[in-house]
């Protein structure tokens, strides 16, 4: 499934060629090629998921007439904060899994608890200069994302309150509806403030393409030098 006009996510195709290719020649171990087939996909549906919770939101957003929303608020309310919380579960999950996905074409062991920061920390204890590190640096956006992803799953909802956009430029007036994102999203409702994210559906559509240009970039790499090494996984 093509992921534009978020990204071209080119390598996702690449990858999955490649691996056929070695299989195919008897040049990727049978570990590396059951593990890269269950875990591929589950990330590649997690990005679909993210992807349909983004759409219906965006669509949500857009095609609610002001007075219906204000009419029927909790439903209405129900509605987008399912889909935000739709994005952000998958999302942060494909994340995770995507550190799987790593950890299998680099041959380390699949043991105990995995999340994206712990491909990095596993590679680095038998690679501590390996290339792949840097682009699995935990990224400057993610501390925030986590912060709404785990208030999201585990404790409360992020879009408590919306606001009434007023655009009249160009001599037409449009209204637009426009959740923000709580700066402390474990801040009781009424005392929440709303400053850095005021937009709920431009920083989901933001954060996706991050994470599409994340994979993409891993991916890129890990083509590279498997295809260098003629092999998987990749060698020390």
């Amino acid at each position: 499934m093509p992921f534009k006009p978020y990204h071209n996510f080119n390598n996702r195709v690449r990858l999955e060629q490649l691996v056929i290719r070695l299989n195919n020649g008897g040049n990727i171990t049978s570990d590396a090629h059951e593990n890269f087939n269950r875990y591929h996909p589950a990330m590649i549906q997690k990005l679909q998921s993210a992807k349909y919770n983004l759409e219906r939101l965006t669509e949500k957003l857009t095609t609610t007439d002001i007075q219906e929303a204000a009419n029927s608020t909790e439903a209405f309310m129900f509605e987008v904060n399912m889909y935000i919380d739709g994005f952000f579960y998958n999302a942060g999950s494909a994340m995770d899994i995507l550190a799987r996905v790593v950890l299998t074409l680099f041959g380390e062991q699949l043991t105990g608890q995995i999340y994206f920061q712990t491909a990095r920390s596993r590679i680095s204890e038998r690679r501590p200069t390996d290339a792949i590190l840097t682009k699995l640096s935990e990224p400057l956006w993610r501390e925030s994302f986590s912060d709404y992803r785990n208030t999201s799953t585990h404790e409360l909802i992020l879009a408590s309150l919306y606001q009434i956009v007023i655009d009249a430029a160009g001599g037409s007036v449009v209204k637009r509806i426009i959740f923000p994102l709580p700066d402390d999203p474990r801040a009781i409702p009424s005392g929440r403030t709303y400053k850095r994210n005021p937009d709920v559906e431009k920083y989901v559509s933001e954060h996706f393409k991050r994470v599409l240009s994340l994979v993409n970039t891993v991916y890129g790499h890990i083509i590279e030098r498997a295809t260098t090494a003629g092999r998987l996984p990749i060698p020390i």
